[in-house]
């Protein structure tokens, strides 16, 4: 019932963003038992994507005094959104997803302090790399979300405080605060900066984006499905 109010306040409240563009691909593949998917996000094009984080499951061993312990979850597309198939890991295996990476039918995730990879996209469990973890995070899990090393942002005379920024060699997006509480601002460049377009406003949220090229900005609403931002 919780879960539900919970869903229905959301939907309000995404419903008087009037300015929102989020295209939603429900998909199947995911069920809609509680869970955290939306922390992690990758897409190597349009059509291959990961999203992951963690699921709370019952386990008699759980030091935690709710008896659940979190376990990593990882879901790959090979279509767009439109069908997922969950990643197996080890059942001893505790912790969220921190970040993901794919390549063809490499996958590569981190959990915690630990790196796994896999050669078959994901088909058996992943494997534990016995390569340097914090190289392959340097080389791989750049994730293209940057530091802000200015929050001040300013378009059409209007101040907005910097709450994220993604940016690759096609385009940055800036994720803004502004006036109105609970929401957030999206601006796009395809000049490294020098000019700026208005995207949307919308509810705010903390969970991952990923900026595919100059083309979507990503994003999974679980229970609702992959959510893309057009940017041209």
């Amino acid at each position: 019932m919780r879960i539900t109010a919970i869903l229905l306040l959301y939907i309000i409240l995404l419903s008087s963003c009037d300015g929102s563009k989020w295209e939603t691909i429900k998909g199947s593949g995911i069920s809609d038992e509680p869970k955290s998917i939306g922390k992690v996000i990758y897409f190597e094009n349009e059509n291959n994507g990961v999203v992951g984080g963690y699921t709370l499951v019952e386990d008699t061993n759980s030091d935690n005094e709710s008896g659940l312990s979190p376990k990593p979850v990882l879901f790959i597309t090979r279509d767009g959104g439109k069908n997922w198939k969950q990643v197996p890991f080890t059942s001893d295996l505790n912790g969220s997803v921190g970040n993901t990476y794919l390549r063809g039918d490499t996958l590569i995730c981190q959990i915690d302090s630990l790196v796994f990879l896999s050669s078959d996209g994901g088909q058996q469990n992943l494997l534990l790399t016995d390569l340097i973890g914090q190289n392959i995070i340097r080389k791989h899990f750049s994730a293209n979300r940057y530091a802000i090393e200015q929050h001040d942002f300013s378009h059409n005379d209007k101040h907005y405080n910097i709450k994220e920024t993604y940016q690759n060699e096609f385009a940055i997006v800036n994720v803004c605060h502004g006036d109105e509480t609970l929401t957030d601002y999206y601006f796009v460049s395809f000049d490294k900066g020098d000019t700026w377009t208005f995207l949307q406003k919308t509810f705010g949220d903390n969970r991952a984006r990923f900026l595919l090229e100059d083309k979507f900005l990503y994003s999974y609403n679980f229970p609702f499905g992959l959510q893309r931002l057009k940017l041209k």
